[in-house]
C-alpha cells in the first residue's frame, strides 16, 4: 500500500495523543502527494491541518504536551490550592520550577535511572507501540539530605510541569474522617490540572495498617490513599518520597511502578558537588579529592553545608583563594564541628601535618606528594618526611582508645 509507513506513523502519534508528532506526520503525507501528482488530496490534508490549528486556538485552557502526554488543565499561578474545611489550612503547595536548573548530582547507576524515567515520559509514542505506557508513579526513598525532593523539582522541571506538592500539616485533621477527605480532595485537584504530584514525608500517610501505636483511622487513610493512587494513573505522574521506607505499608510500595534509592554520593559523585558547591573559587582536582576523602559518607546537603561554611570561613581570612587555603579553611570548619565519625575528617580537625601524614601513607588515596602539597601548601619534602614520621598514629591509636 502507497505510504503505507506515513499512515502508520499518523495513526502511531493520533493514538498517543501527540499534537506536535501528528502535525509533523500530516505534512509529510502531504508533501508525498503533491509529489505523485495527487494535488486535490494533499489540498484536503492542508484544508484539515488550517481547521485542526483554529480548533486548537480557540479551545479552552488545556494542555497536551507532545511529550509526556499529561493531560489537564493549565494550572496558573492564581490558582488557590484546595483547603482544609475546618481549619482553612492549605492541602498543597504549587510551584513552577524552571526548565533551566542544573540537574542533580547522581551516582551513574541513579542517574541513569533517572534520565530512563525522563526518557519514557517524553518517548510514549514509541513505548505505545510496542503495547506498554511510561512509569506513571514514582517512590524515592533514603536517608535526609541525599537530593530526594531535588530529583521531584528536577523531573518536574524537566517535564515543563507545575509541582503540586502534598502539605502534611493541612492534610493531616484531628477530626474523625478529614484526613481521608484532604487526601481525596488533594488528588481531584491534582487530576484536574497537568501537574506532578509529589507526596513529601510520604510515611505519615502511608504507615503500616497493623501498626499497633496506631488507631483505626489510619487504616481509612491508607485505604483512601490506595484508591486515589489507583486512579491517579490515568492523570499524570505521581512522586512519593519518605526517609523511613520500613515504615511504609507493603501494598502501598506496589502501588508505584518504580522505586529509586538515594544515599550517600560515590567518590565520584562527591567531586561533582564539592567543585559545584565551592563555586565560584575553581578548586585543582587535587583539592577535590582532598574534600572528597574527607567528607566520604556525607550526604549531598551536608557537603554542601561544609563546602559553604569553608567559603565563608575563607572568604573572612587572609588567605588565598586556592587549594592550600581551602584546605585550612576545610580543617576550620571541621574542628568546630561537634562530632566527626569519619576518621579522615576527625584527623584533620585536630592536626592538619598528621591529616598530611594520613593520606600520604593511604595506599588508597590516589595522590603524588607534589599533588597532596599543592592540596595543602605543603612542599614535597615536608610531604615525605611527614609521611616517614606517620605523625597520624597517635591519632588514629587514641581515636580507637575511645
Amino acid at each position: 500500500m502507497e505510504h503505507f509507513a506515513v499512515i502508520q506513523s499518523i495513526i502511531r502519534a493520533g493514538l498517543a495523543g501527540d499534537r506536535q508528532a501528528l502535525d509533523a506526520q500530516v505534512l509529510r503525507l502531504r508533501e508525498r502527494l503533491e509529489k505523485a501528482g495527487n494535488t486535490k488530496e494533499a489540498v484536503t490534508l492542508e484544508r484539515l491541518r488550517a481547521a485542526a490549528r483554529d480548533t486548537q486556538d480557540l479551545a479552552p485552557s488545556r494542555v497536551e504536551m507532545s511529550r509526556s502526554q499529561i493531560a489537564g488543565e493549565y494550572l496558573e499561578p492564581g490558582i488557590n490550592p484546595p483547603i482544609d474545611r475546618e481549619t482553612g489550612a492549605r492541602l498543597c503547595s504549587i510551584e513552577f520550577p524552571g526548565r533551566n536548573g542544573r540537574a542533580p548530582v547522581y551516582p551513574a547507576g541513579v542517574a541513569q535511572a533517572v534520565e530512563g524515567l525522563l526518557q519514557e515520559w517524553t518517548s510514549e509514542a514509541a513505548l505505545q507501540a510496542v503495547g506498554v505506557a511510561p512509569t506513571r508513579s514514582l517512590l524515592i526513598y533514603g536517608p535526609p539530605g541525599s537530593g530526594k525532593t531535588l530529583t521531584a523539582h528536577y523531573i518536574a522541571a524537566r517535564l515543563g510541569l507545575p509541582l503540586v506538592t502534598a502539605r502534611i500539616d493541612g492534610l493531616i485533621s484531628s477530626f474523625l474522617g478529614t484526613t481521608a477527605r484532604n487526601i481525596a480532595n488533594l488528588f481531584d485537584f491534582a487530576n484536574r490540572y497537568a501537574s506532578v504530584l509529589l507526596l513529601d514525608e510520604f510515611d505519615a500517610l502511608a504507615k503500616l495498617r497493623d501498626d499497633p501505636q496506631e488507631i483505626g483511622e489510619i487504616k481509612r487513610v491508607v485505604n483512601t490513599l490506595l484508591q486515589n493512587l489507583d486512579l491517579r494513573r490515568g492523570f499524570g505522574i505521581t512522586i512519593a518520597i519518605t526517609n523511613h521506607d520500613r515504615l511504609l505499608d507493603p501494598a502501598v510500595w506496589r502501588r508505584f511502578e518504580t522505586h529509586l534509592q538515594l544515599g550517600e554520593p560515590d567518590e565520584g559523585a562527591r567531586e561533582s558537588l564539592i567543585a559545584r558547591f565551592l563555586q565560584p573559587i575553581d578548586a585543582p582536582t587535587s583539592t577535590l579529592r582532598v574534600f572528597s576523602y574527607c567528607l566520604a559518607g556525607r550526604t549531598g546537603a551536608d557537603i554542601e553545608r561544609i563546602c559553604t561554611a569553608a567559603k565563608r570561613t575563607l572568604a573572612l581570612s587572609s588567605e588565598s583563594h586556592d587549594g592550600p587555603g581551602l584546605f585550612r579553611a576545610l580543617s576550620a570548619v571541621l574542628a568546630r564541628t561537634p562530632r566527626q565519625d569519619h576518621v579522615p575528617a576527625r584527623v584533620l580537625a585536630a592536626d592538619q601535618e598528621a591529616f598530611v601524614s594520613l593520606i600520604a601513607n593511604d595506599p588508597t588515596f590516589s595522590l603524588k606528594q607534589t599533588e597532596i602539597g599543592e592540596a595543602t601548601g605543603y612542599v614535597q619534602s615536608r610531604v615525605s618526611d611527614l609521611k616517614k614520621a606517620k605523625r597520624h598514629l597517635p591519632l588514629l591509636e587514641a581515636s580507637h582508645a575511645q
